[in-house]
């Protein structure tokens, strides 16, 4: 059964509802709330694909409406159109403070409002491949038994798997750009290795097949570990960065 997106459309007055759901309903499910607070609740229980959505509404407007929405993790990728009658300069700069993703005016036109909706879907969807692909990668690192490290060309660490974090005593976000030689590797080897990245960074030179040094962890303690390092390259071959996976030594001894 082919899926079909669902669109919530939010004005306090109902005949405008019925308009827009009259255009959009032969290709989407059209979810009607009639306040900001429906349409909050309606979010939770409805899961919408994307959000048409009145500014001048009683009790909660839609400049506070879109700003929950895009202040929550679970909504902040979805897409929003503010649908208004205002025109001014400082209206659209107050929607796009609030962080929504496009206009339409009042009162709405057909071929317009279609195109629209069909054009941020098409983006939603690939946000949405892009998350569940980078999520599935990051579930399948952090099974991994070994330690990852991914770091950039200037050497700060771009992601640490669950198991660099567990092994290090560090949490989840706490290493993110950090430079891993000046904050990782104690300083009698750092200039050593720092030396080794540069050259492998220019093409110079190719990583080794395995290489041992000492980590610090967090409350100081040193752990021995073996290092397999793989060079990162973008489409044209010009190289971004090193793959480090680690394996903790210290459980051997």
């Amino acid at each position: 059964m082919h899926h079909r997106d669902k669109v919530l459309i939010v004005d306090d007055e109902q005949a405008i509802v019925e308009l827009m759901g009259l255009y959009l309903k032969s290709d989407y499910d059209v979810i009607p709330a009639y306040s900001g607070q429906e349409a909050l609740d309606k979010v939770k229980t409805e899961k919408p694909d994307i959000i048409l959505l009145d500014v001048m509404m009683p009790d909660m407007n839609g400049y506070e409406v879109c700003r929950v929405l895009k202040t929550s993790v679970e909504t902040q990728f979805l897409p929003v159109v503010m649908v208004t009658a205002l025109s001014g300069k400082d209206d659209r700069i107050k929607g796009i403070e609030v962080g929504a993703d496009e206009f339409l005016g009042k009162p709405v036109n057909r071929l317009e409002l279609v195109t629209r909706v069909k054009s941020l879907l098409r983006i939603k969807h690939l946000q949405d491949k892009v998350l569940a692909e980078r999520n599935e990668a990051m579930n399948y690192l952090d099974i991994a038994g070994f330690v990852v490290f991914v770091l950039d060309s200037d050497m700060k660490i771009n992601l640490v798997n669950r198991k660099g974090n567990d092994v290090l005593g560090y949490d989840e976000f706490e290493l993110i750009g950090h430079d891993f030689v000046k904050f990782l590797v104690p300083e009698d080897k750092g200039s050593e290795l720092q030396g080794e990245f540069t050259k492998i960074m220019s093409g110079e030179s190719e990583p080794q097949e395995f290489a041992e040094h000492i980590v610090l962890a967090k409350d100081g303690k040193e752990i021995p570990m073996r290092w397999y390092d793989v060079v990162l390259k973008d489409n044209d071959g010009k190289i971004t960065g090193i793959l480090r996976s680690g394996e903790d030594l210290s459980k051997f001894e």
